[in-house]
């Protein structure tokens, strides 16, 4: 294991569990510090827990991100407990239900919208200014291969990934000037704990066979993937949206 992030604060949205436990590990074992975001208090302090007697130095921190007042504190006490501005950030934290077009609720889709998009406005509009400070940074946004392909029931959380790459690609623009460098990852199907539950063995095994590489995706492909993308090896993507999904989308669909 390379120790490309030695140093590094690395703020992870979503970490208690599945593709952002995953990434808050990786980026440990990378030599970062760091600063797990999570709504749930209960989820973070296993995954502390299992972060820590790993070796990694890791603080919890619960917060709603599509509160902007409360990400703002969350920010400023992370560079105070660490003394250190924040050098990554990821944005993995997303809620999402999925109904047909006439059953989508008000406020469902709102809480949908405000934590997968605006929350991403507001830790980077929080994050920003230590990077500045620190002389430079890089954004890992997590949007998803439904932005451009849809499943079945997906109309809400279709137009929160495909939010997501609008807004990486427009803080690209804005954020170069500031020697942040600002990508998305587009991942399939992931195997996480969630994920799979959401389905039967036959619906899985179904699903599995429509793959070209014949199975779904770990959260540890998209931990390395993420690593990759912060570090100085990937000095010169920018803007980029990578999808991780096994060559789902290869096929015209």
């Amino acid at each position: 294991m390379t120790r490309r992030l030695d140093g590094r604060l690395c703020v992870v949205t979503g970490a208690a569990r599945g593709i952002g436990l995953a990434i808050a590990e990786r980026f440990g074992r990378e030599g970062g510090r760091l600063a797990c975001l999570d709504v749930s208090a209960r989820r973070l302090e296993p995954a502390l827990v299992d972060l820590t007697t790993k070796g990694i130095e890791a603080r919890g921190y619960a917060v709603d991100v599509a509160d902007r007042d409360a990400v703002a504190r969350v920010f400023e006490e992370i560079e105070r407990d660490f003394a250190s501005p924040v050098g990554v950030l990821v944005n993995n934290a997303v809620w999402a239900r999925f109904t047909p077009l006439e059953q989508i609720d008000v406020d469902v889709a709102r809480k949908m919208l405000a934590v997968g998009v605006e929350g991403l406005i507001w830790t980077t509009q929080a994050a920003v200014p230590q990077m500045e400070r620190r002389g430079g940074g890089a954004i890992v946004n997590l949007t998803s291969v439904s932005a451009s392909h849809p499943a079945k029931d997906s109309i809400v959380y279709s137009a929160v990934k495909a939010g997501v790459i609008g807004l990486t690609r427009a803080c690209a623009m804005e954020l170069s000037a500031k020697k942040i460098r600002v990508n998305a990852i587009a991942p399939g199907m992931i195997g996480t704990a969630a994920s799979v539950a959401q389905f039967d063995d036959a619906t899985i095994a179904a699903r599995q066979a429509e793959m070209p590489l014949g199975r779904f995706g770990e959260p540890e492909e998209i931990a390395a993937l993420a690593a990759f993308l912060v570090s100085d090896d990937a000095s010169y993507i920018h803007g980029a949206v990578i999808t991780a999904d096994g060559g789902w989308t290869v096929p015209a669909r």
